[in-house]
């Protein structure tokens, strides 16, 4: 599948560059890395460039089709290229596909968020496996 094919099916891997897509047992399993040169840090919005080190964040999606879908991201971590910024470090977020300290998507958060207002905590649970999205009750309540 090309580049621009895969953008069209999965508008939110624009901004990265997909590397490999597996189709495992019952999960689609997509591995991509980000393609900024430079980040603006979170605390003072200076641009950086310089590496620290990077790590692997794992992304639930929404389903593709009847598989549900993580993404297996390489983000960077970087330096803070101003002394006076109290963030010495930073990871890099990519827009639509991360946010600090979430496990999901935002489209996949928004998906969950909007089953569990109409449907609250078990009916929700209940219905999400149809959905391809397996979540419990407490988990949808927060």
């Amino acid at each position: 599948m090309s580049d621009v094919e895969l953008e069209v099916l999965l508008p939110q891997l624009g901004a990265v560059e997909v590397e490999e897509v597996q189709a495992e047992a019952g999960l689609i399993r997509i591995s991509a890395r980000t393609r900024n040169v430079s980040v603006a840090c979170p605390g003072c919005g200076r641009p950086s460039d310089w590496v620290h080190s990077r790590y692997v964040r794992h992304v639930a999606d929404e389903a593709v089709g009847s598989r549900p879908m993580v993404i297996d991201l390489s983000v960077r971590r970087l330096y803070c290229e101003n002394p006076d910024c109290p963030k010495a470090t930073f990871a890099e977020q990519v827009e639509g596909l991360t946010v600090r300290y979430q496990r999901r998507t935002p489209a996949l958060q928004g998906l969950l968020g909007a089953v569990a207002v109409e449907l609250a905590g078990r009916a929700a649970a209940r219905l999400l496996p149809h959905l391809h999205q397996a979540v419990s009750g407490s988990t949808l309540l927060q």
